[in-house]
């Protein structure tokens, strides 16, 4: 529902109580509501660096345990199996997988815990830029744009500068509007609960196989 949503406000342009007059932005290469604007992604998210390697056995989530095309975490890893390039992970912050964009790794932060190097996290500067901004960024077409501005070629990497520089369009009202979604919130809990069943799953399952349960 918030793709759909985000397709007919930000990309079609119907939205509620929508402006009909168009003009064309030099900026953007197209079309847009004569009332919006012109902003950075850098004017919405800020990149989230807090560098801690210290070896505590906590969830973390790093580049093989993240999706492709799917912004719900489900699977986490263990940081123990790590001993560099750590940060402290804050749940329901934005994270982006910096390696080879076209693996299209975006997601929500499940939890609290470590988030490896390797993939960058976000925080939004104002909480109703949020869905906007996480939208944005788990569309094909800013896939596309990361992997424009990567560097290196059997493993291009994007920067986080190149990230935030992204330019996109902006009416305050309707970025309001569509962050009433609580997609955050939705997300984090149906996340906790996929978690605790499985680990319920494997607790009684072997069990039920040996009959023990009574």
């Amino acid at each position: 529902m918030a793709q759909t949503i985000y397709k007919r406000w930000f990309i079609q342009f119907e939205y509620p109580f929508a402006n009909r007059d168009l003009i064309y932005n030099s900026e953007l290469n197209r079309k847009i509501p004569n009332d919006w604007k012109v902003v950075n992604l850098g004017d919405l998210i800020h990149k989230v660096n807090s560098t801690d390697n210290k070896t505590i056995n906590c969830p973390m989530i790093d580049l093989s345990v993240m999706p492709s095309s799917n912004i719900s975490l489900t699977e986490l890893n263990n940081s123990e199996k790590f001993s560099t390039n750590l940060n402290e992970m804050i749940e329901g912050n934005i994270l982006f997988g910096s390696i080879r964009p076209y693996l299209k790794k975006c997601g929500i932060a499940p939890c609290d815990g470590k988030v490896a190097g390797t993939v960058y996290q976000f925080e939004e500067l104002k909480k109703e830029s949020y869905n906007y901004a996480l939208l944005t960024m788990s569309q094909d077409f800013f896939f596309d744009y990361a992997l424009k501005v990567s560097k290196g070629t059997r493993m291009p990497v994007v920067s986080a500068e190149d990230l935030l520089s992204y330019k996109l369009p902006y009416n305050e009202n309707v970025v309001n509007l569509f962050n009433k979604l609580p997609i955050k919130k939705m997300i984090v809990s149906y996340n906790k609960m996929t978690r605790k069943l499985n680990f319920l799953k494997e607790k009684l399952l072997p069990l039920l196989i040996n009959n023990q349960l009574g």
